[in-house]
């Protein structure tokens, strides 16, 4: 490789104002990001819906990028830890790695974590003609007591002391189920305050902010068609990769969540709900066979017991699920299946030679984004390999990937692959003409509703409250 391609592709930081100089008197909305990448997703998602509702410029916080990430935490001691989160003072911690010295342990964290701005994600330069933005550098209060020439009086704070701890209702006339939040804020009660910034904590939860008239709907759709990601390094490369799968909506796109927390504990039936619902859609097996195929009955009946540690890990995250995975084996085809055809992709991906059943269903070419280590030899993947011959993987495309291995933040050092190898991953699944993803996954939820349906050509998802307690059964 020369010596151009290993150089550094550095992230750009935009300045404060690059995108909007506010009014003297403007008025403007904040909030603390926590969490992953996905659940800081969400809160901007819902700080842009609020801003535009109340005609705030919205202070964007940049998106912190950390592992472990930051959890969430009630308001003061989550804007504490945000304020201690700073690499103000450690230059000489750079100067050190960059002369491979030994570092002294006030280094050994500082290339964990960066922050970077949401520009480097998404197009703001669009988005903020439907909502002002300012990108805010930092979380402590001086820069805005100064910037904007307030004082504490200025600012009127929303001080969460849960983490759903309230839910804004946009259409006063209307009694919708709380579902998971404690209590109630209108709409018209934060249009009444007049301070100069309505300063929130925490503002993520699906469905926090919402949009029940037509009028927010439509504004909520036109900001998630917006949300979509952008970056040319990230969209090169997962465009490079669907064209040789065949194109958007000419594979079958996964995104299978195995490797941790809740995800983990439940992987056998988030894998087997996966296989059955692809053998059903894209082969003609019989029972018998779709058992041998997974390893036998007694197999099966196993991959579908639900470990009760994982309801332990979920009641801290969702309400419980009282369904009862156990199933016997069925099928249910597709009448109108095509087998038997030749895969529509490029020369150099060849598919697995399968035997004389599962060769018939070469044409069905299957993309699996998952954060499983070595996928092909993984013990809950392996039935999908068995029976789809083209079934590929990240790895199968390791090519692709150099210039994200070039992304970082050059002045800190801090390389940013780990973080940006799984959104690419999620988003060529995305390109699938069928997507299956994985509950509860904030991610699964974001190719559902945005990814997939831009990249397939529909419009992207927007569902009201009611309907959406309906969709989870309730």
């Amino acid at each position: 490789m020369n010596t151009k391609n290993q150089e550094a592709i550095p992230v750009e930081f935009p300045t404060p104002f690059s995108l909007h100089q506010p009014a003297k008197n403007e008025k403007f909305l904040s909030y603390l990001p926590h969490s992953g990448f996905h659940n800081q997703r969400i809160e901007l998602e819902n700080a842009l819906l609020l801003a535009s509702y109340l005609n705030r410029t919205l202070l964007v916080p940049p998106v912190y990028l950390a592992s472990p990430a930051m959890p969430w935490l009630r308001y003061e001691k989550l804007h504490e830890r945000l304020l201690f989160q700073t690499k103000n003072g450690l230059d000489h911690c750079v100067e050190l790695d960059k002369a491979g010295l030994p570092l002294p342990s006030e280094c050994l964290n500082n290339f964990r974590w960066t922050n970077i701005p949401w520009s480097f994600f998404y197009d703001m330069q669009s988005i903020k003609k439907q909502v002002p933005v300012v990108f805010r550098p930092g979380l402590d209060y001086q820069w805005l007591y100064r910037t904007f020439s307030l004082t504490e009086q200025d600012v009127y704070f929303f001080k969460d002391m849960s983490p759903y701890e309230y839910q804004i209702h946009d259409d006063r006339s209307t009694y919708l189920p709380l579902d998971r939040f404690s209590y109630r804020i209108d709409l018209v009660t934060l249009e009444n305050i007049p301070h100069r910034v309505l300063h929130f904590g925490s503002m993520f939860g699906s469905y926090r902010i919402l949009a029940e008239t037509g009028q927010h709907a439509d504004l909520l759709r036109h900001i998630r068609s917006k949300m979509i990601f952008s970056n040319p390094v990230l969209s090169g490369a997962a465009e490079r990769i669907v064209q040789q799968l065949g194109g958007a909506n000419n594979f079958v796109g996964l995104h299978v969540r195995v490797g941790d927390g809740i995800f983990k504990l439940r992987a056998s039936i988030l894998v087997d709900d996966i296989y059955h619902e692809l053998v059903d859609k894209f082969t003609d097996l019989t029972v018998d066979q779709v058992a041998e195929y997974e390893g036998g009955i007694e197999q099966h009946d196993l991959d579908r017991t639900e470990s009760t540690e994982y309801e332990i890990k979920l009641r801290s995250f969702h309400p419980i699920d009282e369904t009862n995975y156990t199933k016997p084996i069925e099928v249910h085809h597709n009448p109108d299946i095509v087998l038997d055809t030749n895969p529509n992709i490029v020369s150099r991906l060849k598919c697995q030679s399968g035997d004389h059943i599962t060769l018939r269903f070469r044409n069905t070419v299957v993309y699996l984004a998952t954060d499983a280590p070595d996928p092909r030899n993984h013990p809950l993947l392996r039935k999908l390999f068995r029976v789809f011959p083209c079934v590929f993987v990240l790895g199968d495309f390791v090519n692709e990937l150099e210039d994200i291995k070039r992304l970082q933040v050059v002045e800190e050092r801090v390389r940013l692959e780990s973080y940006l190898i799984p959104m690419v991953d999620a988003m060529i699944s995305a390109h699938g003409h069928t997507f299956l993803g994985t509950p509860h996954s904030t991610f699964t939820s974001y190719i559902e509703r945005q990814l997939h349906p831009v990249y397939t050509g529909k419009p992207v998802q927007v569902m009201g409250l009611i309907d959406y307690l309906k969709s989870l059964g309730k």
